[in-house]
Parts: C-alpha cells; structure tokens; sequence
C-alpha cells in the first residue's frame, strides 16, 4: 500500500514544474556544502599526515625493539599463536580484514626476529690478566 504525501501526491510521483528550480538550488547548495568539507577534511588530513606518519614509525620501532629483547622460544610461540588465529578465522569465513588483523602481530614479530641484530656465536676471547705469558697489561 502506498501512503500519499500531504499534498496529495504519491511518493513516486515526479516534483512538480514549479519545484524544479527550488530543488535544484537545494541540490546546489548541499553539493556546495559537501565539497566545502571534503576541502577541509583533506586538508587537515595533509596538515597532519607528516606527524602521524613520524609517530607510528617511532611506535613501530619501539615495538621492534621491545620485541628483540624477547627469548626465541617465546617469540616463536607468538608467532605460532597468531598464524593458527588468522588460519582460524580464514577457515571459520571470516572477512578478509578481521583475518589480516589475526596475521598481523605475526608479521610484526617476524619481522622483529628478521631484523634483530645478529650476535657473534663464539665471543672474542679476552687476554687474561693472569697469563704470566702475556705480560703486564698496560694500563
């Protein structure tokens, strides 16, 4: 059933001659309007991309860092953990981007393992102050 507007027309009936400029003008103004805040939202986007691109590389690195300092045994359970979450949820028919945020901590961590810095196996050995064959160390 359809419900006929107070003047007496349908809902689907087309506006009137009359109202043709009247809603042209209102259609003007409201693009006008959106385009006026398109305008400022990008620029406040630019204006603030330079420092939120700067801070989330800072967090990003703390991160690393703060993950390197981690045994391997337990990044590696992490790293385990979150791909059998994100192979969880792809398997379960989750969206696409709820299984990307599942995998993403593992390719945080595999990345922090990837780029902590490599330790020599056998340390350089040390003179020993003892040794009577090396002499006096010089001081």
């Amino acid at each position: 059933m359809r419900i006929a507007k107070p003047d007496g027309r349908s809902p689907g009936w087309p506006a009137l001659a009359g109202e043709r400029p009247t809603r042209l003008a209102t259609i003007t103004r409201r693009g006008s309007r959106a385009i006026q805040m398109l305008r400022s939202g990008v620029a406040a986007l630019i204006a603030r991309a330079p420092a939120t691109m700067h801070a989330t590389r800072v967090r990003a690195h703390e991160t690393t860092t703060a993950l390197q300092t981690l045994p391997d045994p337990t990044l590696r359970w992490l790293v385990a953990t979150s791909v059998g979450l994100g192979a969880g949820l792809h398997l379960a028919g989750a969206p696409r981007l709820v299984t990307a945020a599942g995998l993403a901590p593992a390719a945080l961590m595999g990345a922090a393992i990837v780029l902590r810095p490599v330790e020599p196996v056998v340390p350089a050995e040390q003179p020993d102050p003892t040794d009577a064959r090396q002499g006096p160390t010089p001081r």
